[in-house]
């Protein structure tokens, strides 16, 4: 999850922001009207990009569109400013805001239920229609752009407080705007919204699988990052008073987004201070008293090297790379206070009818059982059985073509699967699936904030899976066996008393296997877990009552000794291994 930048990086970016906020009351000759403009262009900018890490750093959505918004701000002050008078700040600025903010909402609701390269599609064909909608009509002055003759002013009753053709003013005013939009995104970040964000980019599928409507969270994320670009749009219309079609265009999504690459993705401040040094550069570049005729000529050629340089000397990014220069003086951690919580009952999971067909295959066929509570229930059968669909029909991921799903009296056939896990029912899967960039208590955090028993089922859950002492430590760098361990913990710290496991002893060794059966055997005591596996051996040792597919049918459902027992059983799956417990 976002850290909070150590002390040593926090005081220089102090020392940035004031001395941009001294240049006005410099000498001319130290800083005149032309460097006040440049540092508020460079404000404003940095407020975008913090915007848009929002989307690429913190959720995952790379917007090639959020310009349109940023244009949009700007269009909205155009739109609220009288031919011969100033608009009012207090007027002009929300209206802008809602303005890019309703954009995003338009755009986003369609936008974020796609994925990768169809999001940057859907993001980009959105901002160029946009961008074609004010070049090529006369709704705000066409190709020519759209002139503010006087800027707006900051009036409350007869008084006028801020005049923003005031380069001093403005410049101020957008570095408070600029602090602002950092402060909220951190706090947004830092909250458990935007935990719940972080996880979706790291892991989409797990986050709905424990419960969270990552639709409804990625539309939200997009609308507020809309409306932050819109803020920083209305300031740059006020800069010189002149709003262009191109501050739509992709051009300056994509410069936007080689900013917070270059300042470091996912960490906010980093993409302020790639918004700084591409500015900088670009304007150095340019300068031909300073770099010369010929590279000033061709200032792009030098300005790519430049970038691939710094990507490939600082592949974090900025952000990455200037802590090693500046001292750390602490640092912080996500803690919970140790709270024990009691799990209810779970109630009986049953099927009737069950089917799925995918075209001509029948993947699974008229199944009709029931899943008594604190019971462990084992599935097994040949591969291509259909166990793994059936785990996929009882969690939502597949709507059935036939038959009725019921969590006690609840018909839950056709709820999706977040709703699914708000009603208790929790699945692992077939391949380890963690958010492998958080710590062990950061994903039983994150699961804990969708389910009813909050943080205080973290430390019921570490303890629960034997993960206590590995708290701090990264997901990713756990053994195997941890790994199924701790995706178990997030279903118990979402407060899942039906866990569908899929192959959780796949690729353990004899000490994990012994482990996680014996952790399987005591969630037994208050939970019903409905257990897919191939190791017969630990199937047979774990299980109440075991359930045989064979091509997508029941064919046998027992205790473990009549499955052991029964001929069809045998025949179709079993064989004539010997099996532990077996009968000489």
């Amino acid at each position: 999850m976002l850290r909070r930048p150590h002390l040593g990086v926090m005081a220089l970016l102090l020392i940035l922001l004031g001395l941009v906020a001294l240049l006005p009351i410099m000498p001319p000759d130290v800083a005149g009207p032309y460097a006040i403009k440049f540092a508020t262009r460079i404000v404003i900018v940095a407020m975008m990009v913090v915007s848009l890490d929002l989307l690429i750093g913190i959720t995952g959505l790379v917007s090639f569109g959020h310009a349109a918004f940023f244009g949009l701000g700007a269009y909205g002050v155009y739109f609220m400013s009288p031919e011969a008078e100033s608009a009012n700040v207090l007027i002009a600025f929300p209206v802008a805001i809602a303005l890019a903010a309703g954009g995003a909402a338009l755009i986003g609701a369609f936008a974020v239920r796609n994925k990768g390269f169809y999001f940057i599609m859907v993001t980009l064909a959105a901002s160029q229609m946009l961008y074609a909608l004010f070049h090529d009509t006369r709704i705000a002055g066409g190709s020519d752009g759209a002139s503010i003759n006087i800027k707006p002013e900051l009036v409350i009753g007869e008084t006028s407080l801020l005049d923003l053709s005031n380069r001093a003013a403005l410049l101020w005013l957008s570095l408070g705007c600029l602090v602002i939009v950092y402060g909220l995104s951190f706090w947004l970040v830092r909250s458990s919204f935007g935990h719940v964000l972080q996880g979706i980019r790291w892991n989409e599928e797990r986050m709905r699988a424990l419960g969270f409507n990552t639709y409804i969270y990625k539309l939200a994320i997009f609308i507020i990052a809309g409306a932050l670009a819109g803020l920083a749009g209305a300031l740059f219309a006020a800069i010189d008073g002149f709003v262009p079609p191109e501050l739509l265009g992709w051009r300056q999504s994509g410069l936007a987004i080689m900013m917070v690459v270059l300042g470091g993705v996912g960490t906010l401040y980093g993409s302020a201070l790639g918004a700084l040094v591409y500015n900088a550069l670009e304007e150095t570049l340019k300068n031909s008293a300073v770099v010369g005729p010929q590279i000033s000529d061709h200032w792009p050629i030098a300005m790519g090297l430049l970038l691939i340089g710094a990507v490939l000397a600082a592949p974090q990014g900025l952000a990455g790379w200037l802590p090693r220069f500046v001292p750390r003086i602490g640092g912080t951690n996500i803690k919970t206070a140790p709270m024990d919580c009691a799990v209810h009952a779970a109630p009986v999971l049953s099927v009737a009818g069950l089917g799925k067909v995918f075209g001509g295959l029948i993947a699974n066929d008229g199944i009709t059982i029931s899943f008594e509570p604190n019971k462990v229930h084992a599935i097994i059968g040949p591969n291509g059985a259909g166990k793994t669909t059936f785990t996929n029909l009882l969690s939502g991921t597949f709507a059935p073509t036939a038959g009725r799903i019921r969590i006690g009296d609840v018909d839950v056939t056709s709820l999706s699967v977040h709703r699914r896990a708000r009603l208790g029912i929790g699945r692992s899967f077939q391949r380890t699936n963690i958010i492998s960039a958080f710590t062990v208590e950061e994903n039983c955090l994150i699961a804990a904030q969708a389910g009813p028993l909050a943080a205080s089922g973290v430390e019921m859950a570490l303890r629960a899976t034997g993960l206590e002492d590995r708290r701090d430590r990264l997901a990713r760098e756990l053994s195997h066996g941890e790994q199924r361990q701790l995706e178990i913990a997030m279903l118990l710290a979402n407060g899942a008393h039906t866990l569908l496991l899929d192959e959780p002893l796949a690729g353990a060794g004899p000490e994990e296997t012994q482990r996680l059966t014996a952790l399987l055997r005591g969630l037994a005591t208050n939970h019903t877990i409905v257990l897919i596996e191939h190791d017969m051996d630990a199937v047979f040792a774990v299980a109440d009552t075991i359930a045989v597919l064979v091509n997508g049918r029941l064919i046998a459902h027992g205790a473990p000794d009549e499955i052991r027992a029964d001929a069809a059983v045998r025949e179709a799956y079993l064989g004539s291994f010997e099996l532990i417990g077996a009968s000489p």
